[in-house]
């Protein structure tokens, strides 16, 4: 089963050359969304190695995306 990445960008063009880029050069399997309440909700699942996030973005900024992600991670393991 390849590993996963979310890459979360709310501009289309950017999420479509990072999806394409690792889809070529990498065997992971890429998920992406322009949505960071979503992202977050798709984190939380553990089913990602990797989360790229843009850290300006309209709701949730990157930087609160990877705080909430990492604190979810936290609870899990506990």
């Amino acid at each position: 089963m390849a590993e996963k990445i979310l890459i979360v960008d709310d501009e289309p063009d950017m999420l479509k050359l990072l999806s394409m880029t690792l889809q070529k050069k990498t065997p992971y399997q890429v998920t992406i969304t322009n949505n960071p309440v979503e992202a977050l909700t798709l984190a939380k699942s553990g089913e990602f190695e990797l989360v790229i996030t843009d850290l300006k973005m309209p709701g949730l900024d990157g930087m609160e995306l990877l705080d909430a992600v990492k604190k979810s991670i936290q609870i899990r393991l506990l």
